[in-house]
């Protein structure tokens, strides 16, 4: 599992509650636990695509000012994108895939998200910050697929 990436699949990943020297990856079909810290993960997934990980925020905070809670390109060609529930180098955050979430609902503690394949993952972040880092995203997405229609055309 070391060599295991972020990929279509995942649709989040936070540092495991019993160990934290691994990570809780939750997949589609599947549940992962990797030993490796969040960051490590992200960074050698970004490396991956092509990109390093300080180069994407980078571009994410050059081209839309967010510096905090900064979502993250692993993939422009796969439109891979996860934003982090909260500092993301806190033990309670949670990355999340923008582009696996269908739907959140608002609830009295927690936000319910829905995901695409019927997951359901209730965490205990507001409904208004999940709000906010999709909309981050929704943008993001929006910039890269005008690019692509441009560099297309």
């Amino acid at each position: 599992m070391q060599d295991y990436i972020l990929n279509t699949d995942v649709l989040c990943f936070t540092q495991d509650v019993d160990n934290d020297k691994n990570i809780l990856v939750i997949e589609k079909k599947n549940k992962n636990v990797i030993k490796m810290d969040c960051f490590k993960f992200l960074k050698r997934s970004c490396s991956y695509y092509g990109h390093s990980y300080k180069m994407q925020r980078q571009f994410v905070i050059d081209i839309f000012n967010y510096y905090i809670k900064t979502p993250i390109i692993v993939s422009e060609y796969d439109m891979i994108i996860f934003f982090p529930t909260a500092s993301p180098k806190s033990k309670e955050c949670i990355w999340i895939s923008y582009n696996n979430v269908e739907r959140y609902v608002k609830e009295d503690n927690y936000t319910k998200i829905y995901f695409k394949g019927g997951k359901i993952l209730n965490i205990s972040t507001s409904y208004s910050t999940i709000d906010h880092q999709i909309t981050k995203c929704i943008r993001i997405e929006k910039f890269l697929n005008s690019i692509r229609v441009k560099n297309y055309s």
